[in-house]
């Protein structure tokens, strides 16, 4: 018997987004597979608006959408209860250190306090912050704020992660380990990942 084909994670039939009169997405029909998979394309393009409307934070115009298997339409904060997101501006809460506001993070997801707490130092160690996880998020340096973006994304262990240009702001050797941190959850801890990026280089290292 041959393999039963694995479903999409991801899939846009006849979508369309508009910001006013201006259309960022136009009747776009794809599927995302699950693995990893970039989203490549410059700046303008409509990758965030994509990432934004699959998680139901963006109404669009026309189209149906589904995100492991359920409408977007339908269930948006079950969809969120399985996806991590690492948005592409800063998301931080001011006056929270980093494994407070990771934490807190967790429980938003659904996470018991405990769990939320334990996961949190968990995955600031994998991201690299397990020495800096006392400290406010607002003295972090721009590198440092990936990183804990990245971790926020992880702490409820998801199903499927958005992760939207996080290399932005990092210097060579804190983006080669930002890296090799997407590279090691798709390849060795199989976490399917939709990896938004205008750097090609990125996306052929880590897709």
């Amino acid at each position: 018997m041959p393999d039963a084909p694995i479903a999409p994670v991801v899939t846009l039939e006849d979508v369309s987004v508009a910001y006013g009169k201006s259309a960022a997405l136009r009747n776009v029909t794809t599927s995302f597979a699950a693995g990893a998979v970039g989203l490549l394309g410059p700046n303008g393009a409509g990758k965030s608006t994509l990432l934004k409307t699959l998680l139901g934070f963006l109404t669009p115009e026309r189209g149906r959408m589904r995100v492991l298997g359920l409408d977007v339409a339908e269930a948006p904060i079950e969809i969120r209860a399985r996806v991590g997101y690492m948005p592409e501006s800063d998301a931080h809460i001011p006056g929270m250190n980093a494994v407070s506001f990771v934490a807190y993070c967790g429980e938003l997801a659904g996470l018991p306090r405990v769990d939320a707490m334990q996961r949190a130092h968990e995955v600031l160690y994998y991201v690299g912050l397990g020495e800096a996880r006392y400290r406010n998020v607002e003295t972090y340096s721009a590198g440092m704020k990936q990183r804990i973006k990245l971790a926020q994304a992880l702490v409820h262990d998801p199903d499927l992660l958005f992760l939207d240009e996080p290399t932005n702001g990092m210097d060579p050797k804190g983006r080669e380990e930002m890296l090799e941190l997407i590279r090691d959850l798709a390849h060795n801890k199989g976490v399917s990942l939709i990896l938004s990026s205008h750097l090609l280089p990125d996306v052929e290292y880590t897709c």
